[in-house]
């Protein structure tokens, strides 16, 4: 009987060694994975310190502007042969002449950081805002109130972006510049039919533009997402393990 007993305490002890050393190793793989979460997640730490909210305005603002663009084009380009879309060879021959390319704008990457893609936005609406400002300013096409509207969307837009870099400490002194720069698309002006191509052109760079801008703010407000998530979820673990 005594002999049973010892061999049962034996079985006993053995379990609950093999249970320490279950939980040591669990503890030690946390550890472990909590390291390189932490280690290889800048972009998170960024998104972590951005406002919501303003990445939530700047998500607003975009999709109001493809809403808008639409409309801008129907009520300033009278001439029914333009039309959204329209890929015709002349068409780009002529874009090549006068609209200056937009950046290009990826999935946010170690490749293509966030701070690229803050600036690459604010560079591609500072061109569009200037290009429109140029064309309306000529006295072959009527501004409208369309148009002025569109530009203010984009101010607000670019205000919103900045903002981000700012709250990101992202350095952005060198797109001062750009702010009033002349696109070279005003000498080209020189009748109404040039001068709806321009802006037919212009509305639809900024239509592909912000698609691309819509894209890239709807990925940081999915990262910043993902990014509380998993804060989140490492508290737990940390508490559960009793790391």
């Amino acid at each position: 009987m005594m002999g049973l007993c010892y061999c049962w305490s034996l079985v006993t002890l053995h379990i609950f060694f093999f249970i320490a050393v279950l939980i040591m190793n669990f503890q030690v793989a946390l550890l472990v994975t909590l390291v390189g979460i932490v280690g290889s997640a800048p972009v998170s730490h960024k998104l972590d310190i951005m406002d919501k909210d303003t990445i939530a305005q700047a998500h607003s603002l975009i999709s109001k502007i493809l809403k808008d663009i639409p409309t801008v084009h129907t009520a300033w380009i009278k001439s029914p042969s333009f039309t959204l879309g329209d890929s015709r060879e002349l068409l780009l021959n002529l874009k090549e002449k006068m609209i200056p390319s937009a950046p290009v704008l990826q999935n946010i990457s170690s490749s293509f950081s966030l701070e690229t893609c803050l600036a690459h936005i604010v560079k591609g609406l500072q061109l569009h805002l200037n290009l429109l400002e140029e064309i309306s300013n000529s006295s072959m096409l009527d501004q409208t109130d369309q148009v002025i509207n569109l530009k203010a969307e984009i101010e607000d837009l670019l205000f919103q972006i900045k903002e981000l870099q700012n709250q990101a400490e992202f350095d952005h002194s060198q797109q001062e510049s750009g702010k009033q720069s002349q696109t070279g698309v005003a000498k080209h002006l020189t009748n109404e039919y040039v001068t709806s191509v321009a802006a037919h052109l212009t509305l639809q760079q900024l239509q592909d533009f912000s698609y691309d801008v819509l894209r890239s703010i709807l990925s940081m407000r999915s990262m910043a997402s993902i990014s509380e998530n998993t804060t989140t979820t490492m508290q737990l673990w940390v508490n559960a393990a009793g790391v």
